[in-house]
């Protein structure tokens, strides 16, 4: 992952809306700390993103559908199938609306696709966090045209303190027991002494914070989930030329992305989801737009942006 250990990193697979363009494929967002892997969304073409991207397929463990308008999820089965070609040995775990499971079963039927791993499901429940690895995740309901679709706030655990070496050495701590120390555990010293992890460990550092509003115009349930967060990924579907497509359709502009990052307080705000009528060149445009109504950094994703939060 490089950086610290435990930081988190956003890798983003596909940032168009509803249709793939040149250089943009359908929205993907990987998301990754200290070798576990979650994946938000799966459009169409997503496995081959990935393959791009020289990310592990097989490190895949744990898969997020927010919604289930097809640009969100319909990259999930061919993966589920490229995985089962490969003999996944770990299980695979699927998180999603209530009805994804009967489609996903469906299409097992009807192809005789069913796979030869472990995929197991969980229905989306917003009323209590959710323990997903070193993750913890509260889901949350935005406003998508009336379409069942949910917000994600994903928390990295907190990371241990940082190891005080000069306090070690004062205490005579030999260097082969330092790591038992580091893990959280007490050592017994040769001259008998315990010493406690308190004893060498700075304070609990807190994790990272990250919330994705998936599909949806602009919402106080988002506001209130990413409040103080590390980072906000905030679809901007449109310009506010096109607010009025906007609301119709159930999406954002990048203005208004930027008034949410401003009332959330947020560190950063990531945009994606553009409509396929914007090109490359014009994503410039959003970051400006975004950034009248919010004064923190702004970033427009391109496919396979990396960021470390």
């Amino acid at each position: 992952m490089g950086g610290e250990a435990g930081t988190v990193r956003v890798r983003f697979l596909g940032t168009s809306s509803a249709v793939p363009t040149d250089d943009r494929g359908l929205p993907a967002i990987l998301v990754k700390t200290m070798g576990d892997t979650l994946l938000l969304d799966c459009g169409e073409g997503t496995q081959r993103q990935l393959i791009r991207a020289k990310e592990s397929l097989m490190k895949i463990d744990k898969v997020i559908i927010t919604h289930l308008h097809g640009d969100h999820f319909f990259g999930l089965m061919p993966m589920i199938q490229t995985l089962s070609i490969l003999r996944k040995g770990s299980e695979l775990l699927v998180v999603g609306p209530r009805d994804l499971r009967p489609i996903l079963a469906e299409i097992e039927d009807k192809t005789g696709s069913k796979p030869q791993f472990k995929v197991l499901f969980k229905e989306i429940d917003a009323s209590k966090p959710m323990e997903l690895g070193r993750f913890i995740v509260q889901f949350f309901p935005v406003d998508h045209a009336g379409f069942e679709t949910y917000g994600v706030k994903i928390k990295e655990k907190d990371r241990p303190g940082r190891f005080d070496p000069v306090k070690a050495d004062e205490l005579g701590v030999p260097l082969v027991l330092r790591s038992v120390l580091q893990r959280g555990f007490s050592v017994k010293l040769p001259n008998g002494r315990i010493v406690k992890p308190q004893d060498v460990m700075g304070p609990p550092r807190k994790g990272a914070v990250l919330v994705y509003s998936s599909d949806t115009r602009p919402a106080e349930s988002v506001i209130s989930a990413a409040k103080g967060a590390d980072a906000l990924i905030h679809e901007a579907t449109y310009l506010d030329e096109l607010k009025d497509r906007a609301i119709a359709t159930g999406h954002s502009t990048a203005l208004e992305a930027g008034e949410v990052a401003e009332a959330a307080g947020v560190k950063r705000l990531i945009l994606t989801h553009f409509s396929a009528r914007y090109r490359g060149e014009d994503l410039a445009r959003f970051e400006e737009e975004a950034s009248k109504a919010y004064k923190g950094e702004v970033i427009a994703a391109r496919d396979f942006l990396v960021i470390d939060l």
